[in-house]
């Protein structure tokens, strides 16, 4: 079976994010992140894929979900691994289909995991869905306008796990505990 997992950064106060992009610069993290995600499905929204300059994330698949997904087409053009939907079920499409999904993009692991990487409205819509998420945990405030809004510490479906912690920031994996 597929994993279905999210990955996250926000600051002291669940911000993720400002003015459209990601306020704080940690290389750290940034490693982790790829780390974690090489390989593998990347699912986010548009304006997520706008902050990346309009370009897929390497060596991943990109499922970009939009509203209006003929206006991004053009950008299938440059990139054979970015796929523009509406279809807010995708993710089902790639677990009932994974097989496909390996063969036509060789690039992915062969037990590969779809990570959901934001922004707020993937987060809020698709984190009921995920087994497993990460977050890093940001000690400062940057003054941001978009928030995470789940819950997580207090939520008695995932239990935490301290993966790496830092004077900057912390990494904590939640496993859900709870069938859904």
């Amino acid at each position: 079976m597929i994993e279905v997992q999210a990955i996250a950064a926000y600051d002291i106060f669940n911000g993720i994010a400002k003015n459209g992009t990601i306020p704080w610069h940690i290389p750290e993290d940034m490693r982790f992140f790829k780390n974690m995600t090489l390989k593998n499905v990347v699912v986010m929204g548009r304006n997520t894929f706008a902050s990346l300059n309009y370009q897929p994330l390497k060596d991943r698949l990109n499922i970009v979900i939009t509203m209006s997904p003929e206006k991004l087409l053009k950008y299938c053009d440059n990139y054979s691994n970015i796929i523009f939907t509406d279809n807010k079920n995708i993710h089902l499409d790639i677990i009932r289909n994974s097989n496909e999904y390996a063969n036509r993009y060789y690039f992915l692991n062969k037990h590969f995991k779809i990570f959901y990487i934001g922004g707020e409205q993937i987060y809020q819509k698709f984190i009921p869905i995920c087994s497993t998420i990460w977050i890093t945990k940001v000690k400062f405030d940057y003054e941001c306008d978009l928030f995470f809004s789940t819950e997580l510490d207090n939520n008695v479906e995932y239990k935490s796990n301290l993966i790496t912690e830092t004077s900057i920031y912390d990494i904590i994996k939640y496993t859900r505990v709870v069938d859904f």
